[in-house]
């Protein structure tokens, strides 16, 4: 039992030691993000994410220059604005429509707590192959860039409501996109090269992650 307690202990200051260093990373990258060179290396990720998802992802988790971390923050921080200009655009287009601040702020933590609990679901049951947390959060977020197009196919409903007929379907095939990239991404972090098994670890994580959904969600966050 007092093994067991000092093991937990054990993990949950390393857990903690991992997250002042993704802190500290974070930081760091920001202050030396030059957007203008990211908007270039994203155009040439999302080419290669489209034309060669799982070499694209493949490349990602064995990069340990950790050089595809400030493209992820670009990915995360320009989902983030596209939902709080929505929410603006929705405010001055809509007279039905009351901008809540509360309501608004939650809305601009989804993406970014959904990445993050993802990355870190796989970053605690990969413990083994000692994998950067910064890591974890990349190859999530290049994963959920699909869900980042469909939130930009969302504007288009400004111009016409009947515009739905069309982007529902493609929003869904998007949202199946990012979850088969997330199934690679998966399979790669963890080195499983059974596809079987691969599955099962996939289905742990979705499983994990949505309850850690159904557990947020009594706090008024949907993630």
């Amino acid at each position: 039992m007092e093994e067991n307690q000092e093991q937990v202990q054990n993990h949950n200051g390393e857990l903690k030691k991992e997250a002042a260093e993704t802190f500290k990373e974070t930081k760091d990258q920001i202050k030396n993000i030059n957007f203008k060179e990211e908007a270039e290396k994203g155009k040439g990720l999302l080419g290669k994410l489209f034309k060669r998802p799982i070499e694209t992802i493949k490349e990602i988790v064995e990069d340990n220059g950790n050089q595809f971390y400030k493209t992820a923050l670009i990915i995360i921080f320009v989902w983030a604005v596209l939902i709080l200009l929505k929410k603006i655009l929705d405010f001055m287009i809509y007279r039905y429509y009351k901008f809540d601040v509360l309501v608004t702020l939650k809305a601009i933590l989804s993406p970014i707590l959904g990445i993050f609990v993802m990355a870190l679901i796989i970053h605690i049951l990969n413990k083994d192959n000692k994998q950067p947390l910064t890591k974890s959060i990349t190859t999530v977020a290049i994963a959920k860039i699909p869900l980042v197009i469909s939130t930009i196919l969302g504007y288009l409903t400004y111009i016409s409501a009947n515009i739905l007929y069309i982007t529902n379907p493609i929003s869904s095939f998007l949202i199946i996109i990012s979850t088969v990239l997330m199934f690679f991404v998966v399979k790669e972090m963890f080195g499983e090269e059974d596809n079987e098994k691969a599955l099962k670890i996939f289905i742990k994580v979705e499983v994990i992650y949505y309850i850690v959904v159904f557990a947020v969600s009594f706090l008024g966050l949907s993630i």
